[in-house]
């Protein structure tokens, strides 16, 4: 039987009983095969049809792993979360037909995918899942979103027929979700009445533009952290170039929940810099801000954005919708309906234009009340990070806003629980502790004398082993 404890951090300078240096510091020596099933198969399974299912698909071997482990690790308030999982299954009572039950188990596979996720990533050891193997993990997938992107400036017109398109059954296939996963498009090509011409918005490999943003924009500071701290100096300019190019399909979406949601960030990393002193990250952040912007004007952005909504109803159409869910939630309001459901004035469905609108309508405000809960706690627990690690709290605080107008109940949730789980790992870990060195003689007291270090600290504690520089080894700002 699997036990699970909930973990405390450990102050900054560990633990009163520091381990030895042969034995891990904290977790369990857990393998990287899964994650890399999906960060970075993901190309492979969205070819193939299962981009839905891709997260789920890699958290089975991570549950069957951590099931043969004993004393699997929480931290505080993840009751919150399981809870939430386990008010979202009463909801289930109040599904009535075939659609809505299979659009629920697969929301649900979603939920419980991230959960393992989490876990997996939160209770591994650093010294065979180590902080900088998963964060390049999170940027190749990133480097997965912003090839999507280009697909989808080059060829918005494009799509794939893929192998699951041919296995499943025509009724099923005929479902206009399941129809978009197993023949996935390039692009939205939208074309409002009235509007002079279409608009064409990279969406692969997702299957919606809104999809394609919120993940690009959860991903960025993955690649801003790397950019600047990875081992190999190819890798930190080959990440800062293709930075700048993931602008040109970043902009072409219109998008502006990920245009704020990225700006958002950005100001608010920068803001923390400042507070701490780090005048070095903090320029670095004003000159990708200034660049941005650059970019956004030269490319005519603002023009296209407001030549869209001049022609598009998006906005009176979401307060409507909101309303809407609000009004009829508050008729079920302890489970609500299970899911979404089409809307008495729109050709949408109610629950479907954000997270905190499909989950109160979907589950109830008891169902909203527990998921907030818990994603807000991530920002609140992750907000001293030391050094560059602060960029993965960013993705936390972009989170707790972007649920009011994202859906974020796919790989994006996979993405904003492993970003919390790492740094709530090295938090309740401690700093390592250093390796023994024997006396340096001749040449190598030489190679050894004072100076700069080879390296810093992952979380902030210096370190002087070989490696990228996470941070400065400053004062925690708490």
């Amino acid at each position: 039987m699997v036990a699970f404890s909930a973990v405390r951090p450990s102050s900054r300078h560990g633990s009163d009983t520091p381990s030895s240096p042969e034995e891990p510091s904290w977790g369990q020596e857990l393998p990287i095969w899964p994650l890399l099933v999906f960060f970075a198969g993901y190309p492979v399974l969205w070819v193939l049809g299962l981009g839905g299912f891709a997260a789920s698909l890699a958290a089975l071997p991570m549950l069957g792993i951590l099931l043969l482990r004993r004393g699997i690790r929480v931290p505080p308030s993840f009751g919150l979360w399981l809870l939430f999982l386990l008010w979202m299954t009463f909801s289930a009572t109040q599904l009535d037909t075939a659609g809505r039950m299979i659009g629920f188990v697969f929301r649900y596979m979603n939920y419980a995918a991230a959960t393992i996720f989490f876990l997996y990533v939160y209770n591994s050891a650093r010294r065979t899942l180590p902080l900088t193997r998963l964060v390049g993990l999170m940027v190749l997938f990133w480097v997965w979103v912003v090839a999507g992107g280009y697909l989808g400036v080059v060829l918005p017109n494009g799509s794939i027929s893929t192998p699951m398109q041919s296995l499943l059954p025509g009724s099923i296939v005929g479902n206009d979700y399941v129809s978009q996963l197993v023949h996935p498009k390039f692009a939205e090509v939208q074309r409002p009445w009235g509007a002079p011409k279409a608009y064409n918005r990279p969406s692969a490999p997702f299957a919606y533009t809104n999809t394609w943003g919120s993940h690009f924009a959860l991903l960025v500071p993955f690649a801003i952290l790397y950019m600047r701290t990875a081992a190999v100096q190819w890798r930190r300019n080959a990440v800062t170039v293709l930075l700048i190019a993931s602008l040109v399909p970043a902009f072409s979406t219109l998008n502006r929940g990920m245009f704020l949601a990225v700006g958002v960030g950005v100001v608010y990393a920068a803001v923390r810099f400042g507070f701490r002193g780090q005048v070095k990250w903090l320029a670095a952040v004003l000159v990708l801000l200034g660049i941005g912007l650059a970019t956004a004007s030269a490319l005519g952005v603002g023009q296209s954005v407001g030549s869209r909504t001049q022609y598009s109803s998006t906005n009176a159409g979401r307060t409507t919708i909101y309303r809407e869910a609000f009004e009829r939630t508050l008729e079920s309001p302890f489970i609500g309906y299970g899911a979404p459901r089409p809307s008495k004035t729109l050709n949408i469905s109610v629950g479907t234009q954000g997270q905190v609108w499909n989950i109160m309508f979907s589950f109830g405000f008891v169902a909203l009340v527990l998921f907030c809960a818990w994603l807000w706690s991530l920002p609140l627990r992750t907000r001293a990070a030391p050094g560059a690690l602060i960029w993965l709290h960013v993705v936390t605080v972009m989170a707790a806003f972007m649920i009011f107008y994202y859906g974020l109940d796919g790989s994006q949730l996979v993405v904003i629980f492993v970003a919390a789980a790492l740094v709530l790992r090295e938090r309740a870990a401690g700093p390592d502790p250093a390796p023994a060195r024997p006396p340096a003689t001749g040449l190598a007291r030489l190679a050894s004398a004072p100076g700069r270090p080879e390296s810093r600290g992952l979380s902030g504690w210096v370190r002087y082993t070989p490696g990228p520089t996470w941070s400065q080894g400053e004062e925690e700002d708490e």
